[in-house]
């Protein structure tokens, strides 16, 4: 049984790094086909499909009999701290990270404030339920305008005339397949860990903590990895800084309609203040217009340092 296990795991590792490959390339053919970045097209695209485990993963716990909210706000939770500090630390390292737009810069500024004060305002005033629904639908209408602004900035008019003779509807076609191929690969990854997590008999909560907030990151990982490989500008980052938009925006605050006071029942203060600190050092990074290697590193050794602690 648990070669099959390790084999159904090798598998899901194999589709996600094929899917995440041929992403990257249909990702660049389009952004030279309509004449915007590479940034918000996987700011805008990719990033929704990547989060798709988080999507199924919330919206399962959360509407199961008994609901688990607390295995939707962690994964949230986890997923964003993760997206920041071991996706862009592990990118960064294997090649330098770059934005080139001010405008950019100063709009994540803004987005990574709200994302933190969202779940941190419920949280450490103790809202009740018709408040935090509120702020729950104002934050939907934030990320609407925070998506149409993100466009807006990133539009760029080119013009040198690009040989891409592939149509839009095609190139769209083979980025929704690439991105259901991350999505099962990363389904089949993260069965495969559980199971075996659980025929060693690690703890539940282990396996929450480590193998689904990651777990459910893997998509953009592995997209991440891929962009810094092939030196992709825009993609990696633009990857993790839509993703969080969703998990936050979106995903937690769906998830806090549904059942409300999941936020405050189900995280705590090192959570937010790993959030919170996650996001100062990508924004202070980001300022200079590149991650270095460096940087990357600190990324990387202060997830190290929050899962250690957590443990």
């Amino acid at each position: 049984m648990t070669i099959n296990l390790i084999l159904i795991t090798i598998l899901g590792l194999f589709i996600l790094l094929i899917s995440a490959n041929y992403l990257i390339e249909n990702i660049v053919s389009l952004a030279k086909k309509i004449n915007i970045s590479k940034f918000a097209i996987a700011s805008c695209t990719i990033a929704f499909g990547t989060t798709m485990p988080e999507l199924t993963t919330s919206l399962k716990s959360v509407l199961a009999d008994p609901p688990h909210s607390g295995i939707a706000v962690g994964n949230l939770i986890g997923s964003n701290i993760a997206n920041i500090l071991l996706i862009m630390g592990v990118s960064a390292m294997i090649f330098p990270v770059q934005i080139s737009s001010d405008k950019l810069i100063n709009l994540e500024l803004k987005a990574s404030v709200v994302i933190l004060l969202f779940p941190a305002t419920i949280f450490f005033f103790n809202l009740n339920s018709n408040i935090s629904f509120f702020i729950s639908l104002l934050m939907l209408l934030f990320f609407i305008w925070f998506f149409s602004e993100r466009m807006r900035l990133e539009k760029k008019n080119i013009n040198e005339k690009t040989n891409v003779k592939q149509s839009i509807f095609f190139l769209l076609s083979k980025i929704l397949f690439c991105v259901i191929g991350l999505i099962f690969g990363a389904s089949f990854l993260i069965d495969g860990s559980v199971q075996i997590a659980q025929y060693y008999k690690i703890s539940e909560r282990v396996i929450g903590l480590s193998l689904i907030a990651i777990g459910t990151s893997l998509p953009e990982l592995t997209t991440a990895i891929m962009a810094s490989i092939k030196r992709s500008h825009g993609i990696a980052l633009g990857t993790v800084l839509g993703a969080n938009m969703y998990n936050i925006l979106v995903l937690l605050s769906i998830v806090e309609i549904i059942q409300p006071t999941s936020i405050v029942k189900n995280i705590q203060s090192i959570d937010i203040f790993v959030l919170g600190v996650s996001s100062l050092f990508l924004f202070l990074f980001i300022k200079d217009k590149k991650i270095t290697a460096l940087e990357g590193f600190i990324l990387l050794f202060i997830y190290i340092l929050y899962v250690y602690s957590i443990y």
